[in-house]
């Protein structure tokens, strides 16, 4: 294990600091595809991969350690949610403050209308906070002085009695104050999920599961942007709660036809997708034949190959190994148009890091994604709620490389991905769903 005076993580910890900040600089000076990005990713190349074989002669053992890790999106949470989920606000500020975070939390009311809704805010706001019939419980709690004059520093006991308000367990918690003296009040609330605008660690920052940066210190001067007025960032900081936990229905779902697509078999079908816009991303063809193999058959179902032209030849490879299984290989066979369909209907998908993915997750497919560690996987993993993507923890992640070649560690953040690893993340999305999605348009 390393230590903080080990030069192994020293090293590892530097090179990933300076690919990082090459990777920035190649985006902000370069648009994608364009001639100055071809030239200077000609120039990064050669500087990470130096860097790289650096650190890998710097191992005593080899390649960095890696670690499978299944990651799911929040929202995939939901789903355990009861019947009336129990929702608290903090909202502790001022009176403007009250009236400014109205609009968000009248939002929030709407996105979960059977909710229990417990607001906790200052005893001047309480008769407004009852007033709006927005909230089941409302809780007083002095945190701030009546005035902006009168304040002088977050009292020592404020966090004791916080707690003594024995408040309870929540299914969500939600802080709508921007700045972060409030957050450890949240972060000692009993709850699955907690929301809030970003605040240091030791301010219980590192609580947040869902969180927004700063909005209002940033610089137009420096080029950080142009601060957001205090209501949109409120009506944004709750946006991401229901955008999460009460999502619209997907505008893919409005593509689909009245029927099943006339290329998909008459069968319940598993689809393997082995294609991905960048070859890194892509999982040896042998692996992903071996996970649907033991799916399929312990399913009962058939296999759908699917992918462009390009995939033709990997897709006639899997369908060889899968020769014995009813195979459908739909490669380069099926217009993109009727593609949606074709997924739709599936019993399952496993797939990697790119749009096909992301169509079965839109359409509430259960998914199996392969992702490693080249992209950033809190960024990019497909956000169906019946989606499970495994990815790499590994010192060199997010290192958005195109080609296997160019990976000094032959890509070991998706050689240690096993198809015992998707076959267990299969079955457990595939619990979820006893019966075929309905794809219902609302």
């Amino acid at each position: 294990m390393n230590t903080p005076h080990d030069p192994t993580a020293q090293t590892s910890a530097a090179t990933m600091l300076v690919a990082r900040h090459l990777l920035r600089l190649r985006r902000r000076m370069a648009p994608p595809s364009s001639r100055r990005e071809r030239v200077l990713r000609w120039l990064y190349l050669p500087v990470i991969q130096a860097l790289q074989r650096r650190e890998v002669r710097s191992i005593a053992n080899g390649p960095p350690d890696a670690t499978v890790v299944p990651m799911r999106m929040l929202r995939a949470r939901a789903r355990a949610w009861p019947a009336r989920p129990r929702i608290l606000v903090l909202k502790l500020d001022h009176l403007g403050d009250f009236v400014v975070g109205l609009p968000a939390l009248a939002t929030l009311r709407r996105a979960f209308p059977t909710a229990e809704i417990t607001m906790v805010c200052a005893t001047w706001n309480r008769t407004w906070a009852t007033q709006c019939g927005l909230f089941d419980r409302v809780v007083p709690f002095d945190f701030f002085a009546p005035t902006k004059a009168e304040w002088q520093g977050v009292p020592p006991t404020h966090l004791a009695r916080f707690q003594a308000l024995e408040l309870g367990a929540f299914d969500l918690a939600i802080d709508l104050r921007h700045d972060p003296d409030t957050r450890p009040l949240l972060a000692s609330v009993s709850a699955d999920v907690r929301v809030g605008f970003t605040a240091p660690a030791a301010q219980g920052g590192s609580s947040l599961d869902i969180s927004l940066p700063d909005m209002e210190h940033v610089s137009v001067a420096r080029g950080e942007g142009r601060p957001l007025h205090a209501e949109t960032r409120l009506a944004l900081l709750v946006a991401a709660v229901t955008e999460t936990f009460a999502p619209a229905p997907h505008p893919m779902a409005r593509m689909l036809p009245a029927g099943p697509s006339p290329h998909a078999p008459e069968r319940p079908y598993l689809i393997l997708a082995p294609g991905a816009g960048s070859p890194i991303r892509v999982w040896p063809i042998e692996r992903l034949a071996a996970a649907g193999r033991t799916l399929a058959a312990r399913e009962g179902l058939d296999v759908v190959l699917i992918g462009g032209p390009g995939q033709v030849g990997d897709c006639a490879q899997i369908a060889v190994l899968l020769a014995d299984l009813h195979v459908h290989d739909l490669s380069g066979k099926v217009p993109i148009a009727d593609l949606p369909a074709v997924i739709a209907g599936a019993r399952m998908m496993i797939g990697y890091d790119t749009g096909t993915s992301h169509l079965a997750a839109a359409l509430d497919v259960p998914l199996v994604t392969v992702n490693g560690a080249i992209g950033n996987a809190e960024v990019w993993q497909t956000s169906g709620s019946r989606a499970i993507a495994l990815t790499t923890r590994i010192a060199c992640a997010s290192c958005y490389l195109s080609q296997p070649s160019e990976c000094p560690f032959e890509v070991r953040c998706m050689q240690v991905i096993t198809p015992a690893h998707v076959e267990a993340a299969a079955e457990e999305v595939l619990a979820e769903t006893a019966e075929p999605v309905a794809h219902e348009i609302r």
